[in-house]
């Protein structure tokens, strides 16, 4: 899902439209700002002065522009989780730096940016997000080094640390009593333990 296109439907084609362009980038500012409930066709229509004709000959419906909503937040968090990485570092510092600063970058932002990090798609493969993307690749470039054993489920152990990271996160944003040091420290307890569990000695089933 990462550099994912704006396109617009056109006689069952799709096609790259300027007009989609600014939906979208409405739709980002309203979603980020004000939440997905305040991101409905009707806000859009009034915001673009335009028929309601305009949004669904492009986008099927407000949840497919949720979902893109959504990538633009998961590309912005991942740009800023990927300066954590760095060369000299070994794979399993680089990992937990890339989650932890992931989990800070949600952390710092408001309710509305951490449910769209945390929306997914339901697709035959599973579950479709770009931040749990990113995690499959990270732990599929662990398994070409040798750092992570080969017999790993990429997508099954990228899903539980997703899950680690955005139920901490729902956890911090829900709870006033539940502090930040508790859950980032909780947070990484289980990403190193998964790390440990997919080194090469371990065999993941």
């Amino acid at each position: 899902m990462n550099g994912v296109k704006i396109m617009a439907f056109s006689k069952g084609k799709r096609i790259e439209d300027e007009t989609s362009k600014r939906i979208i980038d409405l739709a980002v500012n309203i979603g980020c700002k004000e939440g997905p409930d305040a991101l409905t066709v009707t806000r859009i229509c009034r915001e673009l002065n335009c028929d309601r004709r305009v949004i669904y000959n492009r986008f099927r419906d407000i949840d497919e522009i949720n979902l893109i909503v959504a990538c633009r937040c998961n590309e912005e968090l991942i740009n800023n989780a990927n300066t954590a990485i760095s060369d000299e570092a070994s794979y399993n510092d680089n990992f937990v730096s890339f989650i932890k600063a992931a989990f800070n970058y949600i952390y710092e932002k408001n309710s509305f940016f951490q449910y769209y990090t945390a929306l997914y798609k339901i697709t035959e493969d599973g579950i479709s997000n770009n931040i749990l993307q990113k995690l499959v690749e990270l732990i599929d470039s662990g398994k070409s080094a040798g750092d992570i054993s080969d017999e790993t489920d990429s997508l099954e152990a990228a899903e539980n640390i997703w899950f680690l990271i955005t139920g901490i996160s729902k956890m911090l944003a829900s709870n006033m009593g539940y502090k930040y040091q508790d859950g980032l420290r909780t947070m990484l307890y289980g990403v190193r333990a998964m790390l440990e569990y997919m080194k090469k000695t371990s065999v993941c089933k």
